[in-house]
């Protein structure tokens, strides 16, 4: 299930980190290319970062390039994108280390540009629907295969909507992710799942600005954004005084102010305010005090006009940390409050 939500907030933009894709637009080569790439070895020593997880062949698309068998676009941005072709049992595939790890109990923007190119094979000069097979998987291990056969995977960034690929315009797929665990590796390409032989994409594609964004808090106003139940969004804003459900400054109590303005302008969704803490102190006092300050919020949230039937609480008190506790900095990022989509 996938849900509009409308943030009614106090600042102009939704504050996201840093992508955490490097080179994620392909500009940063080891050296330039003119033609297609021969296999994953004449790949790998062309581009920096991203490697091809199968002997598959994608290409680095440069300014340069010249095939007659292909006439691509002109980058979404930049000078450089990646090409790729697949069949129903040929794929080539992009992959890349993650800068920093996809932790459980956060929600990531995941985005990435899709256009097809021009083929002088009529079987493959045609528009395309996307499917589910096709999209980005994030994997906790590498993968690297001695074929060109397409890879066994199920991709939890894919278009769920339908989107049907043209050599006459840049589209975007884009979806919100909560992993279940912990992921430092990112492929695309189109997957199969094993026994399976479902209807896939065939093609030449070119990929560009591939983007993976923590959502770290919002601060916008009547921003559109599509959250699936499960959505972890911080509630970064709001400082609690030391040991107590005390807000400790007018700022957090503005922050409960529009995050009720936000469920008033979407009646349809649920949520659950989740309490967590440090490790300092026993786990029974941290477990209560987390309970306490989820359900202060909740009933602050109740009190500024939501129902009390559209909100949960509940407090994890030191079991889920985000960060080592051993330290100062890692304990301050473990004492947080968040509310999750429920429904």
């Amino acid at each position: 299930m996938r849900l509009t939500v409308f943030f009614f907030l106090f600042m102009n933009c939704l504050l996201h980190g840093q992508n955490l894709v490097p080179n994620p637009s392909f500009e940063q080569t080891i050296d330039t290319i003119s033609k297609f790439t021969a296999d994953d070895i004449h790949f790998n020593s062309k581009i920096q970062q991203w490697t091809s997880p199968n002997t598959a062949s994608p290409d680095l698309i440069t300014p340069e390039f010249e095939e007659r068998f292909i006439s691509p676009p002109p980058p979404h941005s930049g000078s450089m994108m990646i090409g790729m072709q697949t069949s129903i049992d040929w794929g080539e595939y992009i992959g890349v280390n993650l800068l920093k790890d996809l932790d459980p109990d956060k929600t990531y923007k995941v985005s990435y540009w899709i256009r097809r190119a021009d083929c002088i094979n009529p079987q493959m000069d045609i528009d395309q629907l996307m499917n589910e097979n096709f999209g980005i998987l994030f994997l906790a291990d590498s993968i690297k295969f001695n074929n060109g056969k397409l890879i066994y995977g199920i991709p939890q960034i894919f278009a769920d909507t339908e989107l049907t690929i043209t050599n006459k315009e840049w589209v975007k797929v884009e979806k919100h992710f909560t992993p279940e665990e912990k992921y430092s590796k990112l492929y695309l390409g189109q997957f199969r799942k094993e026994g399976q032989y479902p209807l896939l994409m065939k093609g030449y594609f070119v990929i560009d600005d591939i983007s993976v964004v923590e959502l770290t808090d919002y601060e916008a106003l009547f921003r559109k954004i599509e959250l699936p139940v499960g959505s972890i969004i911080p509630l970064d804003q709001i400082y609690f005084i030391t040991g107590t459900t005390d807000l400790k400054d007018k700022q957090s109590a503005t922050v409960l102010k529009d995050l009720a303005a936000c469920l008033n302008a979407n009646s349809a969704i649920r949520i659950r305010i989740n309490g967590h803490t440090d490790s300092k102190g026993s786990s029974k006092s941290n477990l209560s005090l987390s309970e306490r300050r989820a359900k202060f919020i909740a009933q602050n949230i109740i009190q500024n006009g939501i129902s009390k039937d559209r909100i949960e609480w509940k407090g994890f008190g030191e079991e889920i940390p985000i960060a080592d506790n051993k330290t100062e900095i890692g304990r301050s990022k473990n004492r947080r409050v968040e509310f999750e989509i429920i429904e």
